[in-house]
């Protein structure tokens, strides 16, 4: 026979219950915060925190997109980023991965090298990107490039670059 549950029970399974119901709905919204570019190299910052409708939707693409994928791991992106952007006037030294579909202009740091016009955005062609980080001809780290997280592909390149040849 099980006892009905006191007022008092009812109040401390409350207690528990219920934070841990919020914790859940809001714990996608964090590790999507990780991976957020946050306007990093221009990505558009969002808010997870206040939509947890998006942290959800993160997850769900998180784990749609780590089926298969080429550049699963930091190391693979760097290995494919240090082979594409082996320099000159380009040289690979690490990579960030971001999450977002949307087109975003690449941030140049002050006295870094600056695409040409049309070369001004990334278009990712998947929820995840690398963001690839380097030095144009010994200038200050900056993005250098994008590869398609589940394809390995060059999405976006600086090269060439105004003025000069590839």
């Amino acid at each position: 026979m099980q006892a009905i549950p006191t007022p008092r029970r009812r109040a401390r399974i409350a207690l528990v219950a219920v934070p841990a119901a919020l914790a859940a709905l809001w714990a996608p919204s964090f590790v999507a915060e990780v991976y957020d570019g946050d306007g990093f190299a221009g990505t558009p910052a969002r808010d997870y925190l206040t939509r947890p409708d998006q942290g959800w939707r993160f997850l769900a693409d998180a784990v749609r997109q780590s089926r298969g994928t080429a550049l699963g791991t930091a190391k693979d992106a760097l290995t494919q980023a240090r082979d594409v952007w082996a320099g000159p006037p380009a040289v690979a030294d690490a990579v960030r991965l971001v999450s977002g579909d949307a087109p975003f202009p690449v941030t140049v740091p002050a006295a870094g090298a600056t695409p040409a016009p049309r070369k001004r955005m990334v278009r990712p062609r998947s929820p995840f990107t690398w963001i690839v980080l380097g030095r144009v001809r010994g200038g200050p780290r900056q993005p250098i490039g994008a590869l398609d997280y589940r394809s390995g592909r060059v999405v976006w390149d600086i090269r060439p670059l105004p003025g000069r040849g590839r």
